[in-house]
Formats: structure tokens, sequence, C-alpha cells
């Protein structure tokens, strides 16, 4: 069973076939841009089960396409894998191409809208005999715009809302009128506050410098404020991530520019929009009608969910009110569902099974 710590990184990376080509391509309109979204579509299209997929900062489709392509093959599944605006590269729609005409990046709520898009691409390309049962999975900064996508929907009765959502690695506080929410997390140390959030200014205002001044200065804020990081050790995540960057690095090698542009998602959460989302991305309302299955990795520095959300999923789960829980994976960084991809792969299939 493959695992990052055990093969060498040229034999994983063939293992987890991050090139396996999508059967389909599907451009769906973004703010700006018609056809500026880009679907993989995996799968057949007349599965009874539907998955949207996007993965958040830097990433492109790619680390999501081993467990998307896998959930295509191996279940009934109609899988489409999204990004963020501008995370990805490719000849026919080179990254600049956002740079140059969305140059401040996207805010979330228009990142929102590229979700709800793909999710209504996603669902036209169905052609299930009944309406297919649509699950959102999703990883880091996705994590945030899909909560938001979702409780939307949700909350307007969209025929594309999901069903059920699979969250890696981050997961916000509870809906605020979740009953009995647990008491507030302790306060983080000194050491804690900084490795959870010194790198993130460090990304912010390097895309302010992108953005506002010159590329030449903004990468000169990267690489400076990257250094503490390194010497100090200070950062969120720890080698096994690194590694797994390494390897999706190998068919998707942003260039420095590229990676700062990525940063807007930290600009706009921690300068622009700074508290603004913490109503809209929670957890459903109603977990028992949208359950949530949590999958963290323990082997890093920082920390990117709330401990009111673990206990409410555990509180699902124990007292059977849904089939919602949090499951915490040994030996798995940020990536997880790339260091421990049979783990992960069993996980989210028996939850998708279960009714």
């Amino acid at each position: 069973r493959a695992q990052v710590t055990s093969l060498k990184l040229k034999e994983f990376c063939r293992t987890m076939n991050f090139d396996q080509p999508p059967r389909e391509i599907i451009h769906y309109p973004i703010p700006g841009d018609p056809c500026g979204g880009t679907l993989y579509i995996y799968g057949n299209a007349k599965a009874k089960n539907i998955a949207l997929m996007s993965a958040g900062f830097p990433d492109s489709q790619k680390p999501f396409i081993p467990l998307g392509s896998r959930l295509a093959k191996e279940t009934n599944t109609l899988v489409g894998i999204a990004c963020f605006p501008g995370f990805d590269n490719t000849e026919n729609k080179p990254w600049t191409e956002h740079k140059n005409f969305r140059k401040n990046g996207y805010n979330f709520d228009e990142v929102c809208v590229c979700f709800r898009e793909a999710a209504k691409a996603l669902r036209e390309e169905s052609t299930c005999a009944t309406k297919a049962k649509f699950t959102g999975i999703f990883h880091d900064w996705a994590v945030t715009v899909g909560s938001m996508w979702a409780n939307r929907a949700i909350e307007d009765g969209s025929e594309n809302a999901p069903d059920e959502l699979v969250y890696f690695d981050v997961v916000h506080k509870p809906h605020p009128l979740t009953r009995d929410i647990p008491p507030a997390d302790e306060k983080d140390s000194i050491r804690q506050a900084v490795i959870n959030n010194y790198y993130r200014y460090v990304f912010s205002f390097a895309f302010a410098a992108q953005c506002y001044v010159a590329n030449v200065l903004a990468i000169a804020v990267f690489i400076l404020g990257m250094i503490p990081v390194v010497v100090l050790n200070i950062g969120p995540t720890g080698k096994i991530d690194e590694d797994s960057m390494k390897l999706v690095g190998k068919s998707n090698h942003p260039s420095i520019s590229h990676m700062i542009y990525m940063c807007y998602p930290y600009f706009y959460a921690d300068i622009v929009q700074k508290g603004v989302l913490d109503d809209t991305c929670t957890l459903p309302q109603d977990l028992s009608k949208v359950p949530v299955l949590y999958m963290y990795g323990t082997e890093k520095a920082g920390k990117f969910h709330t401990e009111q959300s673990i206990k409410v999923l555990q509180r699902e789960n124990k007292e059977k009110t849904s089939k919602s829980m949090a499951v915490a994976v040994d030996g798995a960084g940020h990536y997880l569902y790339l260091q421990k991809p049979d783990e992960c792969f069993d996980c989210v299939v028996k939850f998708m099974k279960e009714d």
C-alpha cells in the first residue's frame, strides 16, 4: 500500500499516476471570462454518484488526479476536478492571462461563483436516469470556498447543492445555529500562533507587492520572508509535505511569479476580507441532511481546524445523528490523500456508500 515515506519519489510518482488524462475537459464561466474555468472529467456520465473536487494553494487539478481518477474507475462516480482560477497553467490558458486581466486575483465571493459554475457544469454532464448523489471533496483553501459555496447552495435550495462533503486537512468552525456548540479552543501558544500565521502574511504581502508595485519586489518579499520559516523551522508543514509537493511539481512546477500570484487567497483572507468569512465558511447547519467527513494528517506543526468542529463531528458520529465523522490520519501531513492514498480512498468510499 503506497506511502510517501516508504517509496522513492520516482516510483511513488509513477504509482500515483498524476498524468492520467481526463476523459473530457469542460470549460465553465468565471468572473470576467465565459470560458475561464477548467474541469477535468473522469468516469461515466451515467454514474449514480458525482463528485466535485478541488485543492487549494498552490495546486492545479494535478494533486487530486490520482484520487479522482481512482474514484471514477473503482466506484460508480462521475468526477470533476477543478481548481482556483489562475492556479492551473496550460498552453491554451496560461496563468498569465489571469494576471493580465485580473492582476488583483479573485476575492472569495468570486471564487465561490467559480465553484457554483463548476458544480452546474458537472451536474449538466451527468446523464444518470435519476438525480445523482452529489459529493463535494475539497482540500486546503478549497475547503474555505467549498464550505461557502455549499452553505449558500443549501440555503438557496439549489439543485446543484451537495448532498455530502469531504474535507481534507482544513475545516472551519461549526455553523452558528449548531446545537450545544463546544467551548472555544484554548488560545495558541506564541510559537503556535507564529507557525499558524507568519507565513500567511509573507504570502499576503508578496502578492500585494506583485499586484500594486512590481514583480521583482514581490519576489524579494517572498524569498526574504520565507528565510525565517526555513531557518527557524516555523512553517506549518514538514518534510513529508515537501516531498509530496515535489511529486506534484514533477508534472506541474509553477514559477515563483506564478506561485506569488496564487497567494491571492491569503491577501483577501488576511487583509481585504479579514473577518468577513467567519459566518459563511462553516460546517453545514444540519449535518443530518449534509454530513461531513473530515480527515486530517497529524504529522505537521500547523493546525488548520478548530477543536470545536472536531468535537461536533465526533458527537454526530457517536450519537449516530448523522454519518459525519472526523478521522485523524497518522503518518501523514497536509497532503494526506497523497501520503496515505489507500487509507483515504477507503474512508471516502465508505463514507460515500453509507446512507
